[in-house]
């Protein structure tokens, strides 16, 4: 990460985490399992340590998914039509819409807490849950449980190598091997969500 970038992480402290969090929700230039990989590295860094760094990292992505379940449900119908036109500047595709909004079934809050592990998916999930009125409780609660899960272990992880001898590329090979298993696993359990029965 470049040192500017850490010095200003550094200064806004905690605030600066879940600002960052809630921002990659709407601006995902940078993959969230790097951003809080980085958190975890200068966790120990920040005032109340690698589990106050979790907390607001975790509430700054819950916050921006709630943002987006507010958009579905202003939206509703046209959420599609919005996803059309405007979709493509945020990196959401209909096709990926489409798929999130069918896979709400029986089992929504299943749904909504796995898609919270899913890169790209997490990001949006909240979107076709407003249009389909999910009951907000629930999905608050599906959320913050999917973002705690996903966040602890990359946030530990980038802690655990940034205070390990590991060499570079080590650090590199550990750190994309510990993130596919994640992905494969996140994504095999979505497709088990998205069979009908």
């Amino acid at each position: 990460m470049p040192q500017s970038i850490v010095d200003l992480l550094m200064s806004a402290g905690l605030a600066g985490v879940a600002f960052l969090a809630f921002a990659e929700k709407y601006v995902p230039i940078i993959p969230s399992y790097v951003m809080l990989a980085a958190f975890g590295a200068l966790g120990d860094q920040m005032e109340g340590g690698i589990v106050a760094t979790v907390v607001a990292a975790t509430i700054g992505s819950v916050i921006g998914a709630v943002g987006w379940y507010w958009v579905g449900r202003v939206l509703s119908e046209r959420a599609e039509r919005f996803v059309a036109r405007r979709g493509r500047y945020i990196l959401l595709t209909p096709k990926l819409y489409t798929r999130m909004r069918d896979a709400y079934g029986r089992r929504p809050f299943l749904v909504t807490l796995i898609a919270q592990t899913i890169p790209t998916v997490r990001i949006f999930i909240g979107l076709p849950a407003g249009v389909m009125r999910m009951p907000f409780r629930p999905y608050l609660a599906a959320t913050i449980v999917g973002t705690a899960l996903w966040n602890t272990p990359l946030v530990v992880l980038g802690d655990v190598l940034a205070e390990s001898r590991m060499d570079t590329t080590q650090v590199m090979m550990w750190f994309a091997a510990a993130v596919l298993a994640v992905e494969v696993t996140a994504f095999l359990v979505w497709r088990l969500m998205r069979r009908p029965g």
